[in-house]
């Protein structure tokens, strides 16, 4: 398990916690929100480290960018930035990165 699965795992936790408990329904959706978002994230590094493993065009535009060698912290990083980027024009950003093709903004990103 990564670090970002951990993180996931310990929001999830936290949300259940705060369901069991009750709490103002105002914080379980900001819980579930960020959930939602970090879930999104990581399936589109995930997909998109998946992918760059057979293109070497990906990943020597990642480390032109400045990201670094192909690694999961570096892809991540990535699409970090780039959904923060996104305009997000009230939609829901986990919505938006998860309808996002990040290996096509990885490429558009050197021309």
């Amino acid at each position: 398990m990564d670090e970002y699965q951990l993180e996931i795992q310990s929001i999830r936790s936290t949300l259940n916690r705060l369901r069991a408990d009750e709490a103002d329904p105002e914080l379980i959706e900001e819980y579930e929100a960020e959930l939602r978002i970090l879930m999104a994230l990581y399936a589109a590094a995930m997909e998109t480290l998946e992918v760059g493993r057979n293109d070497a065009r990906l990943r020597t535009v990642l480390a032109e960018l400045e990201y670094g060698e192909w690694t999961m912290e570096n892809v991540y990083s990535f699409v970090y930035d780039a959904a923060l980027d996104m305009d997000e024009s009230g939609h829901d950003l986990a919505a938006r990165v998860g309808q996002t093709d990040f290996v096509g903004a990885l490429l558009a990103a050197t021309e």
